[in-house]
């Protein structure tokens, strides 16, 4: 298999990753209106829970029962739910750029503890050379095609979710309170109380994916869960379409193609590290070049829930 193959099948396998987490996303902040920038901190929480229990490489933790992967992934889920329940029922009493706050502060103290919790966390030091599902049947280079495989499986998964929530009384109910809040309690809606089923649904919903993200780097330190994932996730969801529902996957696939395509141009050591700089700015071009051109996203709300019963649209 070739370099270039190679190359392509690691950035659809992240984009992938940042799929499901760009549709996670946009139940929290496109249909339900909760504008979170601390989601990098649900998925810290389910990356270390998972490593805790499955990892078998290290001694130097208190706590490792080295469960299988799918208990694992259970495990992460639960953990990443209740710590979003935990920030959810006082971060939940307010509103707009206050939540913001609180959920960025959240995502901080998640990653002070990776760093201090030592015994279960390893420190700055983390878990590395983490197994991959299937690793002990397919391995080498044909592995990394099973991953890509079963990244995209969950991308089907999460959509199918997805598209299921949205059409539900559940996610009219959302995209209701999102409109217009006083309407929806008026009509009798606990809307706060919906606030936080949604809250610690995606949280559960991230930590049960980020084992995804894992597989993709087979490591887990805190220097990798910076602001860097939710900006990303912000960007490709803004990109595709806040509230459709094929927006975030396309999304996802178009920022990551576009922006990890321009390491592949080859030059001096120099140029390679001014290229690994620029992704940054293809990202920023991109955004700007869609506010601009596409304000709605590549798929708006409107088309993607067009048609007597919305199933016709993205």
């Amino acid at each position: 298999m070739t370099g270039i193959l190679l190359f392509f099948v690691g950035v659809l396998t992240l984009a992938g990753v940042y799929a499901i987490f760009a549709m996670i996303l946009n139940l929290e902040a496109g249909w339900a209106g909760m504008w979170d920038l601390g989601l990098v901190g649900s998925v810290a929480v389910g990356s270390y829970t998972y490593s805790i229990l499955t990892q078998t490489k290290f001694d130097d933790v208190t706590f490792a029962p080295e469960l299988p992967i799918w208990m694992g992934m259970i495990g992460a889920a639960l953990a990443a739910g209740i710590f979003a329940l935990i920030i959810g029922l006082p971060s939940l009493r307010v509103r707009g750029e206050y939540f913001l706050i609180t959920t960025l502060a959240f995502a901080e103290v998640v990653h002070q503890i990776a760093v201090n919790a030592k015994p279960l966390t390893r420190g700055t030091v983390g878990f590395s050379e983490l197994a991959r599902p299937f690793e002990t049947v397919v391995g080498g280079t044909a592995n990394r095609i099973v991953l890509l495989a079963t990244v995209w499986v969950g991308v089907g998964l999460m959509y199918l979710l997805m598209r299921r929530l949205a059409h539900s009384p559940y996610g009219r109910l959302l995209r209701g309170f999102r409109d217009n809040d006083p309407v929806a309690r008026s009509l009798g809606k606990a809307t706060n109380r919906h606030r936080i089923q949604t809250y610690v649904l995606v949280g559960a919903l991230y930590g049960l994916t980020a084992p995804m993200y894992l597989w993709y780097l087979r490591s887990a330190t805190p220097s990798l869960f910076k602001a860097d994932i939710t900006f990303v996730t912000w960007t490709a969801l803004v990109i595709g379409g806040i509230a459709s529902k094929k927006g975030p996957v396309l999304g996802a696939v178009v920022l990551l193609v576009l922006t990890e395509s321009v390491s592949l141009v080859q030059g001096s050591a120099d140029l390679a590290v001014l290229l690994a700089s620029s992704r940054f700015v293809v990202l920023g071009l991109l955004l700007i070049l869609v506010m601009r051109f596409r304000p709605n996203g590549l798929v708006e709300e409107r088309a993607a829930f067009a048609g007597a019963s919305g199933r016709g649209g993205g």
